[in-house]
């Protein structure tokens, strides 16, 4: 044998041929060796092999545990390999790589025969490339079609390969593929085109997605139903072909017509709330983690009642406007401008004001406001609508509602804005009376004042504040004082118990965004606050005196299952129990019988309580109101702001959006009352001794204290020694003062100028 070898290495021929044969084995090495250092600098490290972190959908969940809201740059939802139904990857590797779990990332086989195709045809370079190779090009690569790419895809498929076992390479591709409309990976895709999630799918809508690979767009059921159809029949054919379906089966399927979701158009509703998210999320967690990091954010939105609050604020605010407009058209006589009928230029009014703000109000600029020709009084200043729903249990937020249109206005009204309350803010004067030991019982007179102007350093200027009705009605109790929306009385029980102390108690009700000046017109609502805040500050009513902490996201998850944010109940106590009921116990007699009396005319009769508020020269309408079991605030303004004319108070305005939402919340609701709490007296008082009513005080009022502020002493009956003094000397009721807690008929003639 040695000889013989011998021998053949001292043949001269067979050195030379196998010097022939032995030349292309080292140009391929050599050729190997050199495209391997020529693209090894362009192929992803291995560290990004090991770090592929896709791009996920953030999804908002409603109160309901279902996906309300979206924030992507890709629409992807990752699912495990564990997780995805083995149909699905049979569907993908009848057509894409049957023998995916056989190779080591690449089809030696295939690629020669590709690219001499592409040589012989003159056409790009087909695909031939594994699942491996694919996932390549999804992650790193290019997808345009040539040599080199090939070249860097298979040296990657190969790391791949090395990195990753089969089942995780698979869980990749069946996360990454593109499926058109925005959708990538199979979840997502089953959801968007058959409205359920992947392991609830059929073989026939498997076979579907997988038909889509080749090309997306062009095999979408939703806009080319014939060629997915079409498509998804090759793939059964495929699966059948691979043993992975019988012969009755497919046969079976491709009789199945392709039923896709049937999806609701946009509606719209709630862009203001999940915007709010949005933007708590950017700012505490950053850009990325909204947009890829595919976190679940699971919020307290009640879908159905936000729906319906959007829809009532755009009829609600429509027909503000047209009132609005009415009467910008007569005050600044355009119809005489523009020589056409009243209701045209209504129907017309928006391009109409246009051309009149560039040819009339454009040169109106006198800088002194008195002198010009079109004031900011009688000019249109266009009206938007906000409103706050609170469930008062948990302080979750189930409805927001910052403007008529999210599209034409991201400007958040309910909790951007800062606006004067007006008359809605005096239940916290009274609430800061009832906590220091007054009764609703007790007198005011509601008569003029004269009030030195604490801003002015000329003890000659003076504050002569007025009602709204322009009249005074004399003593009355603070319950009437309320319901009637009386502003004497407002201001003088604020002064009496201390500007400073309702400050204070305006703090703990939550009003914090705006400077608190201790001035008697703070009673009148003369600050700054925001919906959020006023209708916050309205649940301690209803919660027995704490105010919970309104929130809009119950809890955040990652896309590992671990919560990173949970909310959990924060209450502040602003009143005490029996303080908060007796004010309850008022603020219901706005709702029955002041100046949102219409809230019991209309049928609503669940107990409720609440308050309107109207700012000077109608610029901003409030009502603010509660159930047990809610609160709601709604406003009506100008962004300006500016003037609504005469007659838009917050019982015109903002009350019939209140009473709409309510009545829908509801109506499938039990009526709960307000429990009385411990704490809390009721004494029959003599109308004429402000005593308790003895055995021959035929005239009586009930009253509520807060236990250890009531009378002690019973009247004897001798009422002809007060009936002999003044009334401001010794009356505590006036019979029109005592009436008020008898009867809910003695409500005012002219509600709807009340406010």
């Amino acid at each position: 044998m040695l000889a013989f070898l011998k021998g053949l290495f001292t043949d001269k021929k067979v050195l030379l041929w196998l010097g022939i044969f032995a030349i292309p084995v080292v140009i391929a090495i050599s050729a190997v060796i050199i495209t391997y250092i020529h693209f090894s600098p362009e192929l992803p490290s291995l560290s990004q092999l090991e770090q592929i972190n896709p791009k996920l959908v953030t999804n908002i969940y409603d109160m309901n545990g279902k996906i309300a809201h979206e924030y992507y740059v890709e629409r992807r939802e990752w699912t495990p390999f564990d997780s995805i139904p083995i149909d699905a990857i049979h569907a993908v590797m009848a057509t894409e790589d049957r023998a995916f779990f056989n190779h080591w990332g690449m089809n030696v086989w295939a690629i020669p025969s590709a690219i001499m195709e592409s040589i012989s045809s003159g056409k790009k370079l087909r695909g031939a490339s594994t699942l491996t190779q694919q996932l390549t090009k999804l992650l790193f690569l290019t997808p345009e079609r040539s040599i080199s790419r090939k070249i860097k895809e298979a040296m990657t498929a190969i790391r791949i390969e090395q990195t990753y076992t089969k089942e995780e390479i698979l869980e990749f591709y069946m996360n990454e593929v593109y499926l058109s409309g925005g959708n990538y990976g199979f979840q997502a895709a089953g959801r968007f085109y058959f409205g359920h999630s992947l392991d609830s799918l059929s073989i026939p809508e498997y076979a579907v997605l997988a038909g889509m690979l080749q090309r997306p767009e062009a095999y979408r059921p939703d806009r080319h139903p014939k060629a997915s159809l079409e498509r998804r029949n090759t793939v059964l054919y495929a699966m059948y072909d691979a043993g992975y379906i019988s012969k009755e089966d497919y046969h079976k399927y491709v009789e199945t017509p392709i039923t896709l979701n049937q999806k609701a158009e946009e509606s719209g509703s709630g862009l203001y709330f999940y915007e709010e998210i949005r933007k708590y999320m950017e700012k505490k967690y950053g850009e990325n983690s909204l947009y890829a990091d595919g976190v679940s954010i699971y919020s307290t939105i009640d879908p159905e009642i936000q729906a319906f609050a959007d829809s009532v604020a755009r009829v609600q605010v429509e027909k503000v406007r047209r009132r609005v407009k009415y009467r910008a058209t007569r005050r600044l006589f355009l119809t005489k401008k523009y020589g056409m009928p009243e209701d045209s230029v209504v129907a017309h009014f928006d391009s109409i004001y246009a051309d009149f703000k560039k040819n009339y109000l454009a040169n109106d600029t006198n800088p002194d406001l008195t002198k010009r020709r079109f004031p900011d009084s009688i000019r249109y200043h266009h009206p938007e609508i906000a409103a706050i729903l609170i469930e008062n249990e948990t302080g979750a937020i189930r409805a927001m509602v910052g403007g008529s249109d999210f599209n034409n206005s991201r400007w958040n009204r309910a909790v951007q804005s800062l606006r004067q309350p007006g008359s809605s803010f005096k239940p916290i004067v009274y609430a800061t009376a009832m906590d220091n030991g007054a009764s609703p019982c007790d007198s005011v007179n509601d008569q003029p004042v004269t009030i030195p102007d604490p801003d002015d350093k000329n003890p000659n200027k003076v504050w002569r504040p007025g009602n709204f009705e322009h009249d005074f009605e004399g003593m009355m109790t603070l319950r009437r004082a309320l319901y009637r929306s009386k502003n004497l009385p407002a201001i003088l029980t604020g002064m009496k118990y201390g500007l400073n102390n309702v400050v204070n108690y305006a703090r703990k009700f939550g009003i914090v965004r705006a400077p608190l000046m201790a001035v008697p017109s703070l009673a009148l609502g003369s600050v700054g606050a925001t919906l959020m805040e006023m209708t916050s500050a309205y649940t301690v009513f209803p919660n027995g005196g704490n105010r919970i902490e309104p929130y809009m996201i119950e809890s955040i998850v990652d896309r590992n299952g671990e919560t990173i944010e949970k909310n959990s109940k924060v209450e502040h106590e602003v009143l005490r129990p029996a303080s908060a009921y007796i004010m309850v116990d008022m603020l219901k007699d706005v709702n029955i019988r002041g100046t949102a009396a219409r809230v019991w005319a209309s049928g609503f009769n669940h107990p409720s309580g609440g308050k309107t508020g109207t700012t000077n020269d109608y610029t901003d309408c409030w009502y603010i109101g509660f159930t047990k079991q809610y609160t709601m605030g709604v406003w009506v303004g100008s962004d300006s702001p500016g003037t609504l004319g005469a007659g838009h108070t917050g019982t015109e305005d903002a009350l019939p959006m209140w009473m709409a939402v309510m009545k829908e919340l509801h109506k499938n609701l039990p009526r709960k009352p307000f429990p009385v709490p411990s704490g809390v007296v009721s004494r029959g008082i003599c109308n004429h001794t402000g005593k308790i009513a003895g055995e021959f005080c035929s005239e009586k009022t009930y009253c509520l204290y807060t236990a250890g502020y009531a009378p002690e002493e019973t009247c004897d009956g001798n009422h002809f020694e007060v009936k002999t003094k003044s009334a401001d000397d010794a009356t505590l009721f006036s019979n029109k003062g005592a009436s008020e807690s008898k009867s809910s008929s003695n409500g005012p003639k002219k509600a709807r100028k009340m406010f």
